[in-house]
């Protein structure tokens, strides 16, 4: 097979994959939440797994090969480009989404931060440029992983503290934890009285309102809708003494007796908002430390750790351990693109259309300007490096986005479509790189590097047309949800003999 039609096959077998699992969520095999569940499993045990193997492996092929002699002469640039891209990135990113929602600029700059090597870079590198290109793909990586696992994990967790959770301790001692609209509690949040009473789930205009659960300090709760910070609508109320009333309420009053089981479907999506409560409480109280334990303890953190760690001191992956990770790292691949088939949502409105384009201009200028100005510190003679961190410069969006995005309560489908679009886009200028591939040793550095640096224009001019053309009417804003998440989706606890284990009782 020539390059051109290896990545052909390759483009080929990655779209067949998404579109099984886009033909599996539409004939509603599989789920939206079916698709989020298979994905924290990739996160959590098949890309740590991959990230073991390729990273111990590229390092092995390397050294194996007879390149240390050639892949010295860029040791030291190679790692230092790979942060300084990565970290120049989020800036630049931050910079152009500094005036944005706080939800929507930590996805956006999340997303820019560092690219998808292990399950795109490597084996289009390997196609394009062999196993040098590969060592070298291996000498990005681990900085690559820092910043993907560690800085963009962090962001992603800074913006949703940082934008709408936070606590308050006001003048009678009571405590709120969770998110605000124009200085007033709105959103999700839990607050705990003087009297010890607290109160978790919706707010809005700083009273009750929407779901939640009440629980007294003395004993008893109500769970249910909210309305104006009083019982109102559908809702259980239980006594200290054990008795429940089940049914309507009005002001506070018990208008209209019902059974429990009338009342699961509230009882269901108010333990949801429960759930969304505490994590907006969470998030208000994140520090710096439980933020850097959050992240030292993410799985595929851990594992970049370990195979720098051995490949410091040159310890082998032991066959047992391969045994085990190298079938895991090679589903990887393939159960990630079926969740973003499961995952994708083909028909956006135009503020989300709009967002991809902008995004794609962002990241991609970005990238490309990186390109420019890395490849002039390499070498006129080492062609071969030039190429492939051009290439690495322009890699796509971090699937584990999806993930993040996920965690911290962010627009899903849209961190999906940014995923999509970003490989999408990515694919072409590596199809543009294979062309170009063979020629690059003769084509003068800088000449190179202001090629890069005029398709960086190119791409800011053509995404910035885009925005304007998809610039949305008031219709348009008026339907839209904006870059909004939902709450989770808890299922109704469990039915007691007759009754209903509400959250918090």
């Amino acid at each position: 097979m020539t390059d051109s039609a290896v990545i052909l096959h390759r483009v080929a077998l990655n779209a067949a994959f998404i579109a099984v699992g886009y033909a599996l969520r539409a004939l509603k095999i599989l789920t939206l939440e079916d698709g989020k569940t298979v994905f924290r499993f990739a996160t959590n045990v098949t890309l740590p797994a991959l990230l073991l193997y390729v990273m111990t492996r590229a390092s092995a092929v390397g050294a194996s090969s007879g390149l240390s002699a050639t892949v010295s002469t860029v040791s030291a640039i190679i790692p230092a480009c790979s942060l300084l891209v990565g970290v120049g990135c989020s800036f630049g990113a931050y910079l152009a989404y500094r005036k944005s929602p706080a939800r929507a600029r930590g996805l956006a700059v999340g997303s820019a931060t560092g690219v998808n090597l292990g399950m795109f870079a490597y084996p289009f590198v390997e196609a394009i440029w062999g196993v040098p290109g590969l060592a070298l793909c291996a000498m990005w990586d681990a900085p690559n992983a820092v910043v993907v696992f560690g800085a963009a994990k962090a962001i992603f967790a800074a913006e949703q503290k940082h934008g709408d959770a936070s606590r308050a301790v006001h003048d009678d001692g009571g405590i709120y934890d969770g998110e605000w609209l124009d200085k007033k509690k709105h959103g999700y949040g839990c607050y705990k009285y003087p009297s010890g009473a607290t109160y978790e789930g919706q707010w809005k205009n700083n009273v009750k309102d929407g779901l939640g659960v009440y629980t007294y300090g003395k004993g008893g709760s109500y769970a249910g809708e909210f309305k104006r910070g009083r019982f109102d609508g559908t809702g259980i109320r239980v006594l200290r003494t054990g008795a429940v009333k089940a049914g309507l309420w009005e002001d506070n009053e018990f208008v209209e007796a019902t059974t429990v089981k009338d009342c699961e479907g509230t009882i269901a999506a108010t333990n949801a908002a429960v759930s969304t409560a505490r994590k907006a409480a969470e998030a208000s109280n994140l520090t710096m430390k439980d933020l850097f334990w959050k992240v030292a303890k993410f799985p595929p953190v851990i594992a970049v750790t370990l195979a720098s760690m051995m490949n410091f001191t040159g310890i082998a992956l032991p066959q047992t351990a391969s045994q085990l990770v190298v079938p895991l790292a090679n589903a990887n691949n393939p159960i990630v693109l079926l969740t973003l088939g499961v995952l994708f949502k083909p028909a956006m409105d135009r503020m989300q259309v709009q967002a991809v384009a902008k995004f794609i201009g962002v990241k991609y200028g970005l990238g490309l300007l990186s390109a420019a100005v890395c490849t002039l510190f390499i070498p006129q003679s080492f062609a071969l490096a030039r190429g492939v961190i051009a290439a690495l410069c322009v890699m796509p969006v971090p699937s584990i986005v999806m993930q993040y995005s996920a965690e911290h309560e962010n627009d899903g489908q849209l961190a999906a479509a940014i995923v999509l679009s970003s490989q999408a886009m990515t694919l072409v200028l590596i199809c543009c790189f294979a062309v170009v591939a063979p020629y690059i040793v003769s084509i003068d550095k800088f000449v190179f590097s202001g090629a890069l640096l005029a398709g960086a224009v190119a791409v800011g001019v053509a995404s910035a047309v885009g925005v304007l053309a998809l610039k949305p009417s008031r219709v348009d804003k008026a339907k839209s949800p904006g870059v909004a998440r939902s709450a989770p989706q808890a299922p109704l606890r469990a039915a007691l003999s007759g009754g209903v284990k509400l959250v918090g009782l």
